[in-house]
């Protein structure tokens, strides 16, 4: 059994007035939390976050996932 994570953190959203300000790190705390317990975890942090990024990172961890894996999407 594997466990498996991808965490999401976007503060910067470019051209618009509608940046965050937490995202960026509760996704770092949700990665630094999930790797003492054991995950593998991937990031995708503010420019790092595509829309095409995430749907591909998200179709890995599904399609890598095996019955009585643990997978955790955090965005």
């Amino acid at each position: 059994m594997s466990k498996r994570a991808i965490c999401i953190g976007i503060n910067n959203y470019p051209g618009t007035d509608s940046d965050l300000s937490g995202c960026v790190n509760d996704a770092k705390d949700w990665a630094k939390v999930l790797r003492e317990r054991d995950f593998s975890v991937q990031t995708l942090i503010d420019r790092q976050a595509t829309g095409k990024a995430m749907r591909e990172a998200i179709a890995d961890l599904i399609t890598q996932a095996k019955p009585r894996d643990t997978v955790v999407v955090q965005y």
